[in-house]
């Protein structure tokens, strides 16, 4: 939470230089609060925070800390996450539930201005990315990938369900940040107007043509967002909060995803995963492998999803034939 916190405060200060001026949010499920507040309490990228809760423990410990923090640019509330607030439209659709966020998506939608940002959080890993199938067909429309990429699939079929929610509004979703993490997944997603008849980057996996990590035989996944997970420019504008939880971690944490940014394809490479198809007790080293793709003109980089794992633009046959000759060429020495 701690990150995913940290997290937010940057991408608030990043969001309000981008438009030029401090935003108007909603967080519509806030709790104690704390992830709003820091940003209203760190940055100068917050006009006004509407934050509300139903239940009643966590709306008199919201009013508390907007008290104690002597905010005058944050008002805390008792309100129900399906009524759009009179002080809509908002900048920016915090929606940050324990479960599914499915409930309460299309109100967040409706809540927002033209080119306004959703920031999503979903917590219902086993539906979204384990066992749980039919759930998730009910929930998402969608069929959850039961493999190790199975929590990218599931951030994938969350931003699917998303931007099939925004198209029935004449909208379309552009993802500026989006990851996976211990038990959940988030994204900042850009809503803008809906372009004629481009058609979504939703599809299910495995496609025509796909030439990514391997699935196993008779595997299927989604339908899920097939297209790029950040918007590279805001990505590479981030800086750490003032307060981080864990500065050395955050810092390494977000070099990487600024890393993969770069590298904005479906799907990863897992070192282990690699190793079993190819049959080899080990891998080379993740920095040989990426060398030696980079030296054959693709690009590749690490990924904060696994550290132990890459993602290239390199299909499947290139990679397999990197390592392949990293391990001969150790064999040979």
């Amino acid at each position: 939470m701690g990150l995913s916190r940290d997290l937010h405060v940057a991408v608030v200060e990043a969001l309000a230089a981008r438009v030029g001026r401090p935003l108007r949010i909603w967080d519509a499920l806030a709790a104690s609060g704390v992830r709003g507040l820091r940003a209203c309490s760190e940055t100068r990228g917050v006009e006004l925070l509407i934050a509300t809760d139903l239940q009643p423990q966590a709306v008199a410990v919201l009013s508390e800390n907007v008290r104690r923090l002597g905010l005058d640019n944050a008002l805390a509330r008792s309100a129900d996450a399906h009524v759009v607030p009179p002080e809509a439209p908002f900048d920016l659709v915090d929606l940050d539930p324990y479960g599914s966020p499915m409930p309460f998506l299309e109100t967040a939608l409706d809540a927002l201005r033209p080119g306004g940002v959703l920031g999503i959080t979903a917590t219902d890993m086993p539906v979204l990315a384990g066992p749980q199938r039919t759930a998730c067909e009910r929930r998402y429309g969608a069929r959850p990938l039961r493999n190790y990429l199975c929590r990218e699939a599931g951030l994938r079929i969350l931003l699917a369900a998303v931007a099939r929610a925004a198209a029935l509004r004449g909208r379309n979703v552009r993802p500026l940040l989006s990851y996976a993490r211990d038990h959940h997944v988030r994204s900042y997603l850009e809503l803008g107007p809906a372009r004629g008849d481009e058609p979504l980057p939703v599809g299910s996996v495995p496609f025509e043509g796909y030439q990514g990590p391997p699935l196993p035989h008779g595997t299927k996944g989604g339908p899920l967002w097939t297209g790029n997970l950040h918007h590279r420019d805001l990505v590479r504008s981030l800086e750490p909060p003032r307060s981080p939880s864990d500065p050395e971690g955050l810092r390494a944490w977000m070099a990487c995803l600024k890393e993969e940014a770069e590298v904005d394809v479906l799907f990863y490479y897992s070192s282990g995963e690699v190793g079993k198809l190819l049959h080899l007790p080990r891998l080379p080293p993740l920095a040989a492998v990426l060398a030696g793709l980079r030296a054959r003109g693709w690009r590749s980089g690490p990924t904060p999803m696994d550290n132990a794992s890459w993602r290239t633009d390199a299909p499947w046959s290139v990679v397999k034939g990197v390592v392949q000759d990293l391990v001969d060429g150790e064999i040979a020495r």
